[in-house]
Order: structure tokens, then sequence, then C-alpha cells
């Protein structure tokens, strides 16, 4: 039988669930305290739901050449497409995500829009 577990983030990027070959879900808790720490930006072929648990938390989006930032209450839910990196305003910020378990992340400069790698997510 499984247990019931408590979500508290001790890392930057947990996987807590996984469906194996269809999804997963993990706790983010960004690095960065401002968007303006935020230095790369990545983008997944394919959505992913963030949901803000606890504390406040934000993104920086970027869609082609418009950067948004966005600021996240417990409860607050968005699809992101876009190519994104968080950051905590709270010290207890964190969300929890739902993405693919097969994917591919492009990495870009946030400056220059230049790739910086590219990742394989593979169950």
């Amino acid at each position: 039988m499984k247990q019931i577990i408590h979500l508290s983030p001790s890392s930057r990027w947990e996987v807590l669930f996984s469906d194996a070959d269809c999804w997963r879900v993990g706790m983010y808790r960004p690095e960065f305290e401002r968007p303006e720490d935020i230095y790369e930006l990545e983008k997944h072929t394919c959505p992913e739901l963030f949901v803000c648990v606890r504390g406040k938390a934000g993104l920086v989006i970027r869609n082609g050449r418009e950067e948004r930032i966005l600021e996240f209450m417990p409860g607050d839910a968005l699809m992101v497409e876009d190519y994104h990196a968080g950051f905590i305003i709270e010290p207890e910020g964190f969300f929890l995500v739902v993405e693919r378990a097969s994917f591919e992340t492009e990495y870009i400069d946030r400056t220059t829009g230049a790739i910086i790698r590219k990742v394989e997510a593979r169950p």
C-alpha cells in the first residue's frame, strides 16, 4: 500500500509521482529570488502545468520577443508552453509541476535568445 506524502521541497526539482510512459509530477522550488537574477529560460516540446502550492512564487515567460513576469499566489495555476524560468517571492514558495514523461527541453540565453543546449527527458 502506498503512503501519503507531505509536499515539502528539499531541492530545486524532485519527481514525486509518474506513470512511466505518460506523465510525471514534481515539486519545483526555484533557485532564484528575483526575476533579474534569471539568465536562461527553458521550453519543453510539450506543455507543463504549474500550480503554486505554498507561498508566493513567480515565472518569467517569454513568447517570441515579449517577456512577462507573473506572480502566483497559493492555488494559482497556469499551463505553460513558452520559454520560462521560476523565482520565489516568499521563502516557502514552490510549484507542483505536471508534465509528460518524455520530452526535449531547449535552453536559451535570456538576453540574446541564443540556444544554449538541448536535453532529452525519458522515463
